[in-house]
């Protein structure tokens, strides 16, 4: 496909989602995806957070499409823009996360060998060498017995995200406590 006729694709999608079109939120991740994730992974080098980070990009996309103006610039200059500032947001975050959640109870959990787990000291261990989302994603889940749509909710991240770390942090557990 000739690059201008990429750029028109691109631009009438996004028109499109401004008006919510579920459709042409398709088919601009359609035409969009595999450059949007290759743009990710330059920032984000993880193929598995890079793709988390993707995700959330476009769910900004869909929530923001109104935003968009054609006056100030091109749609994929848009689209690209958005995608490169969650990505940056993303290593900003993982750089300023703390040891351990703001939850008493989570930090209990994973805390030292009086925690809320004492005689799973295995399994202490183990949560703590989880990344904090993951961590905070499946101790959540299993404390407050918390659905996937509540705990997207509450720790205010796109479900598929939610579900990755989940998945993520739910294989890092096992194997932790088959070594």
């Amino acid at each position: 496909m000739h690059p201008d006729q990429w750029n028109r694709q691109v631009e009438a999608c996004l028109a499109q989602v401004k008006l919510q079109h579920r459709p042409a939120f398709e088919e601009l991740y359609r035409l969009t995806n595999g450059r949007l994730y290759a743009l990710t992974l330059k920032i984000i080098p993880d193929r598995e957070l890079a793709a988390d980070a993707l995700q959330e990009s476009y769910a900004k996309i869909w929530r923001n499409a109104d935003s968009y103006r054609s006056d100030l610039g091109g749609a994929w200059a848009w689209i690209c823009q958005l995608t490169r500032n969650t990505a940056i947001d993303w290593i900003r975050r993982s750089e300023r996360r703390p040891e351990s959640s703001d939850d008493p109870l989570i930090g209990q959990l994973i805390g030292d060998d009086s925690g809320l787990w004492q005689q799973h000291h295995d399994l202490s261990r183990c949560l703590r060498k989880i990344r904090e989302e993951p961590r905070t994603a499946i101790v959540s889940a299993y404390l407050y017995g918390l659905t996937h749509a509540e705990l997207s909710e509450r720790l205010q991240t796109p479900l598929g995200t939610l579900k990755s770390w989940i998945r993520r942090g739910l294989k890092e557990l096992h194997q932790c406590l088959e070594t």
